[in-house]
């Protein structure tokens, strides 16, 4: 199945892969028009960025600026997993995740699932979105009616969100507590915190 999906994405193509808790649509994030395709396969309305999934903490420099030694050290701590980081792009990057390169930000992550790090390190980054209409719920078993390349693992399981953290002004915020809590992100970056605070 991997191979296959290997070969669907080099091609341009959106697939299918299974995440901790849900199936999504892939494709690489570099191919404007996979992307555009991934988008159109959910009814995204425009200006909506896809997430993008990389491989291990080391491809991070290469994707985002302005990088702390707090977000290194949470993504070497908790990568791969339920992590999911809110950055700001390396300029030098020619890409395009939906929201036709209007937004500062953009969503990373490292996911706990061998299969998908293994498309990964075959094909680099990963432009991904529920692999179900726009506004609708996780998906936890494949409905593939557009007959794409796909790792079907069977039924997942439910489970908790990922963590998200945003880099703003400098400092590292919570903007998510999911899967991982607050103490265990200050157990390895004491000054993150909450949006209020």
């Amino acid at each position: 199945m991997s191979a296959q999906v290997i070969a669907a994405i080099k091609r341009g193509e959106v697939v299918i892969i299974p995440l901790e808790h849900s199936y999504v649509y892939a494709c690489d994030a570099f191919s404007l028009p996979a992307v555009n395709r991934l988008h159109q396969l959910r009814n995204d309305p425009p200006g909506i960025a896809a997430q993008v999934l990389i491989a291990s903490a080391q491809t991070l420099e290469g994707l985002a600026q302005g990088l702390t030694p707090d977000i290194k050290t949470l993504a070497n701590s908790f990568w791969p997993g339920l992590l999911t980081f809110i950055l700001q792009p390396n300029q030098s990057l020619n890409w395009d995740l939906g929201d036709g390169g209007n937004l500062e930000t953009f969503a990373i992550r490292s996911p706990d699932q061998n299969q998908v790090l293994e498309v990964i390190r075959e094909t680099g980054p990963l432009a991904i979105a529920i692999a179900a209409s726009a506004g609708t719920p996780s998906v936890s078993s494949i409905s593939n009616h557009h007959d794409l390349a796909a790792i079907d693992i069977g039924e997942i399981q439910p489970g908790l969100a990922s963590t998200v953290v945003a880099l703003e002004g400098g400092k590292l915020v919570v903007n998510r507590v999911g899967a991982l809590t607050l103490e265990d992100l200050r157990k390895v970056a004491s000054a993150i915190q909450l949006p209020n605070e």
